[in-house]
């Protein structure tokens, strides 16, 4: 959930929460990170458990020494790896706030970034052609007006014809789609990246029959400007639990193994995307370290770097496509010859 809120009301919403003497900063804290339209559900957690840690240390002064951010990370052990990473980075940033105040307080020692080990599911051509088809042949059961099953087959299109995130592909508002100029507008995202993304032309297509037999559905101002853009048949926007449940439905039509926690997900569409246009970008002679910053805008990257983890499995999907990077290696990193003394 995404808040935009004055002072008054972070105050009169969250001030029961925060007992510590770092309280008042701490809500402060909160109305610039809700003014900034960040969600504040992670930045709560943190520093509710911050705070209550300050408390029943019976902490009084306004000095954050390096010994009492320790004490505070060890008592979060025990947990993922990248959820202490997070609680640290949250903790950082509200240090320096505190250090831009004039408090004297120690920066908290970060852990090490915790590598992803998750291998997400690439898709291949024939799988894609097959959910598509199988999306095409869903039907409502028991005829319920709150079945998302009519905007699923243009979903799952979208999703893999520009990369975006279930989300942010959920979150678009009439508004957000312009047709006339074949552009999809990405407002208020994760790392707020606003982007525009390009509607290729077969994606224009099943847009335009889309937006055609939603407005043949008998529901008022259903295709006004702030209204979603993906609706259930009812008129209420859609989910992500939804669009979940007719996706596994889907992999099992098409065969496609699933394992709860592992996949195939939703999200796996868009990293079949980023690999699928990496390899056609390579099969038509394109330099992938050219392509990757092109790509990186399109998934709403921060930096170029999130993405080259695209190139790595782009590699193992297609095997031959070694010989087309390692002329890239090659030059970035040229082979010297060191002559014997």
């Amino acid at each position: 959930m995404i808040v935009s809120m004055d002072s008054k009301t972070v105050y009169s919403i969250y001030e029961d929460n925060f007992t510590s003497v770092f309280s008042p900063y701490i809500l402060r804290f909160l109305e610039i990170k809700a003014s900034a339209e960040y969600k504040l559900d992670n930045f709560l957690a943190v520093l509710r458990d911050f705070d209550r840690f300050i408390s029943k240390s019976e902490i009084t002064s306004l000095y954050l020494p390096q010994s009492v951010l320790a004490a505070w990370k060890d008592q979060t052990t025990g947990r993922k790896a990248s959820t202490i990473y997070e609680k640290c980075c949250i903790m950082g940033q509200f240090c320096r706030y505190l250090i831009k105040l004039g408090i004297p307080c120690h920066m908290p020692v970060y852990p090490r970034k915790p590598k992803k080990l998750y291998v997400p599911y690439i898709f291949s051509k024939e799988e894609i052609e097959k959910i598509f088809f199988a999306a095409d042949s869903l039907k409502a059961e028991n005829r319920l007006f709150t079945s998302a099953v009519f905007s699923i087959p243009v979903i799952l299109r979208l999703l893999y014809s520009t990369g975006m995130r279930i989300g942010e592909a959920l979150a678009l508002n009439n508004k957000d789609v312009d047709m006339p100029n074949g552009v999809i507008y990405i407002r208020h995202p994760k790392n707020k990246m606003e982007r525009q993304l390009p509607i290729i032309d077969s994606l224009h297509c099943v847009l335009r029959q889309y937006l055609e037999n939603r407005g043949k559905l008998p529901l008022q101002c259903v295709g006004l400007p702030d209204n979603p853009l993906f609706i259930s048949l009812n008129g209420s926007r859609i989910d992500n639990g939804a669009v979940f449940r007719w996706f596994l439905r889907i992999l099992q039509i098409c065969g496609i193994p699933y394992m709860p926690g592992k996949g195939p997900r939703i999200h796996d569409l868009r990293h079949t995307f980023a690999v699928h246009a990496l390899e056609w970008a390579s099969r038509d002679g394109a330099d992938l370290y050219n392509t990757l910053p092109v790509i990186s805008v399109a998934l709403g990257h921060k930096c170029v770097t999130d993405t080259e983890h695209y190139v790595r499995i782009t590699r193992q999907v297609y095997p031959d496509l070694i010989a087309m990077t390692s002329a890239i290696s090659e030059h970035i990193f040229p082979t010297i010859s060191i002559p014997r003394q």
